[in-house]
């Protein structure tokens, strides 16, 4: 009795010390909020999608502890869909666990103009569990809701994720050709098909990227340096800026693999000096405008954070694309 009295303290001490870990960390992200200057705000360029574990804050005693039993138990159906299962055209199985916000009601059609779905360039806040047709658990949020953009996960997900509405909860089962395929590959990702829980909590909204990330189409123009450009808008001044000029802009900013890095619609600093600008083909960009002015940039790695990870110093390497509107010239 004693020994079962010691083991349940362990465990909640444990649970105890990662509400704690998570705590501290919470409080540590907020104090490191940068200031509203331009240079130090290369912290607008990490775009995690989701948080660390907590193990690796726990003392040794508590890590040895088994939290097993925190785990969703899988599914009665888990190993195969059930009959009444909806299916896609990509072979995509799900059925609906829990009707979304939009349409509570049974007498509401889950087509209700009012039920949102995202686009694949948005953000979605989710939980999830998955596992394999066996019954064992190979991943889960552990109702810790994660922000993932829908186009950079598996396939099975971007297309399921795209058929939910906030407050939906759907069973998926993914067929391995859109989830990790079938043989096991270097990363020890799961092959085979794979089953989820996946529940949406909300739709961050995001600006569909370009379709050309990587490299400037051929119709686009270059400057010596390496930047180039489309004209999208005319502008109605007849000036450009210099380097030493204070401007109000209107940008948005993406990575080479479709992340929004940066952008004023997102709290990025809309009014500033050019010559604090961290970016500098955006800085040149700049002053290529007339007030009014919208053109699409792709800023070379050369001209950014690097063109290789290692040079980034975790910053997004490769080409930066920018689409941007100066409004004003202040000084």
């Amino acid at each position: 009795m004693a020994r079962r009295r010691v083991q349940s303290l362990l465990i909640l001490s444990g649970l105890v010390i990662a509400v704690l870990c998570r705590l501290q960390r919470s409080l540590a992200a907020v104090s490191a909020v940068p200031s509203p200057s331009w240079p130090v705000r290369r912290r607008w360029f990490f775009n995690a999608a989701a948080s660390a574990g907590v193990a690796e804050n726990l003392p040794a005693y508590a890590q040895g502890i088994d939290l097993g039993f925190l785990d969703p138990q899988a599914p009665k159906d888990v190993a195969v869909a059930p009959s009444d299962a909806e299916v896609t055209s990509s072979g995509l199985k799900s059925k609906l666990l829990l009707r979304p916000t939009c349409a509570l009601s049974k007498s509401i059609p889950l087509t209700n103009p009012s039920c949102e779905r995202p686009q694949p360039w948005d953000k979605v806040l989710i939980d999830y569990t998955g596992w394999t047709p066996a019954g064992k658990m190979i991943d889960s949020s552990r109702n810790e809701k994660r922000l993932v953009r829908v186009n950079s996960v598996m396939p099975g997900w971007t297309e399921g994720l795209q058929m939910m509405a906030p407050g939906e909860s759907r069973r998926f089962w993914i067929p391995p050709e859109l989830a990790f395929g079938k043989t096991e590959s270097a990363t020890s990702k799961p092959t085979g098909p794979l089953v989820f829980d996946v529940e949406l909590y909300s739709i961050e909204r995001q600006p569909k990227p370009p379709a050309e990330l990587t490299a400037a189409p051929q119709d686009a123009v270059s400057t010596p340096s390496g930047l180039a450009y489309k004209k999208l808008k005319p502008g109605t001044g007849n000036r450009s800026p210099g380097l030493d000029s204070n401007v109000t802009a209107l940008y948005n900013g993406w990575s080479s693999n479709g992340d929004l890095v940066l952008s004023t619609s997102f709290g990025a600093q809309d009014t500033f000096f050019i010559k604090e600008v961290p970016v500098e083909g955006l800085k040149e960009a700049l002053q290529l405008l007339v007030e009014g002015e919208t053109r699409r940039f792709w800023i070379p790695g050369k001209l950014a954070f690097g063109e290789r990870a290692e040079e980034s110093r975790g910053l997004p390497p490769g080409v930066l694309v920018f689409d941007v509107r100066l409004l004003s010239i202040n000084s």
